[in-house]
């Protein structure tokens, strides 16, 4: 049977939030304001969510899916730049690419190999499962922007050096990339080992208090972190293969500006 909350069901969890508000006070961590701003987000934005998926579902149409996770992407590409610490130009065009590329291989994989969706189109599974999985690869793709920035940094010398000797830019900075890609797998793979033994996945909670079987899903959940783990490495594979000329001059000199 599933629970449905009541709207004054959910506002009794302001008494638990509340706790968090006063811990902030009373260590001065100074989160306070972060904080309410975010759960205000949080409210309004899947408040609306809620209610705009509830429309989309009723059109069910192929062009609704496509400009959904277009617009999806187009967002989860800016956001993913917002946690690099330096401002690099030109970095959205790689990210956005990383994101859908890295999002549509596995979700295209999944609905048409494995669920054999049909149509293809069905907003009920392609906007919910497209969401999530663009999520997931904007963190990645996050997260790899920012590592690789520092990279580059610390490692602006050892670049310099190897440029200065004849290097490609691509084979001087190799590793550099590649620690930015690790850096973007750690919680994913992090996830995968203690996944069922430390905690039980959003997913297969929902499900369950849904009154879906716990093997049924199970089994979706092995799915679906298959798929977070192929589209973050995707997405950083693909970014930072694709971003690093922009750290470069056409001359294959390093951008000293960008560092500053």
């Amino acid at each position: 049977m599933i629970i449905n909350p009541t709207f004054a069901d959910m506002t009794m969890t302001m008494l638990m939030f509340g706790a968090v508000i006063g811990l902030s006070l009373y260590d001065g961590l100074k989160l306070e304001k972060s904080l309410i701003i975010a759960t205000t987000r949080t409210v309004v934005q899947l408040a609306f969510v809620g209610y705009v998926i509830t429309a989309l579902f009723e059109l069910d149409r192929w062009w609704v899916v496509v400009l959904a996770l277009v617009f999806m992407s187009a967002v989860a590409a800016r956001a993913g730049l917002d946690r690099i610490k330096g401002a690099v130009p030109g970095l959205y065009a790689p990210m956005w690419l990383g994101i859908v590329f890295g999002s549509i291989y596995t979700v295209a994989v999944v609905t048409g190999a494995v669920l054999k969706v049909d149509p293809w189109y069905r907003v009920d599974v392609m906007i919910p499962l497209g969401g999530m999985i663009l999520g997931n690869a904007m963190n990645g793709g996050a997260i790899a922007a920012d590592r690789l920035y520092s990279e580059i940094r610390n490692r602006r010398d050892q670049i310099e050096t190897l440029l200065m000797l004849g290097w490609d830019y691509r084979a001087a900075t190799a590793e550099a990339r590649r620690e930015a890609v690790r850096a973007a797998l750690i919680p994913t793979i992090n996830t995968m080992t203690t996944v069922g033994l430390v905690h039980l996945p959003g997913i297969m909670v929902g499900q369950m208090l849904g009154g879906v079987d716990p093997v049924v899903a199970a089994k979706y959940q092995i799915i679906i972190m298959l798929m977070v783990a192929s589209s973050v490495t995707l997405t950083a594979a693909l970014f930072t293969k694709l971003a690093m000329k922009r750290f470069f001059t056409p001359n294959q000199a390093l951008r000293a500006e960008l560092f500053e």
